[in-house]
């Protein structure tokens, strides 16, 4: 045991009630809604309204609700950094490693690369020095960011 607390899984939480929902068998939607509120995911879009509207938080955020019973669901949001990409950039998920002397590693959907690495140098090393870069694309040139030092 650390002593330390497990980091939060969810910015915001709430109970739901979404009518819209009650005749569809679908059990989990994962979803993000940007700034703007577009709505990115397969979750209809006249449910989104009532599964956001107790959370609190301001978009962009990615979500996940799950079903707890006819029309009610459970749901979690945590806020996002979306950034838009260059198209050529493949792949789902990507994560850079910069570490303090400068080497670089990338991998695409967990595969080392090379494609698109000065991009994203240029994108994070205006934050820190050494530092980990994880995207997922969220739609098209959309992805959501997360940059962490090292």
């Amino acid at each position: 045991m650390s002593g330390l607390a497990p980091p939060r899984e969810w910015d915001a939480s709430a109970i739901a009630e979404v009518p819209e929902l009650a005749e569809s068998s679908v059990s989990e939607l994962d979803f993000a809604v940007l700034a703007g509120g577009a709505v990115v995911g397969d979750v209809p879009s006249a449910a989104v309204p009532a599964l956001a509207r107790d959370l609190g938080l301001e978009p962009p955020y990615r979500a996940r609700a799950i079903r707890r019973g006819t029309d009610t669901w459970a749901v979690g949001a945590v806020a996002i950094e979306v950034a838009e990409l260059p198209a050529d950039i493949e792949g789902e998920e990507l994560m850079l490693t910069v570490n303090e002397q400068g080497e670089r590693e990338l991998s695409v959907d967990g595969r080392p690369n090379v494609a698109g690495i000065e991009t994203l140098v240029r994108l994070a090393g205006t934050r820190h020095e050494a530092f980990v870069l994880r995207a997922k694309r969220l739609q098209d040139r959309l992805w959501d960011l997360r940059i962490d030092p090292l």
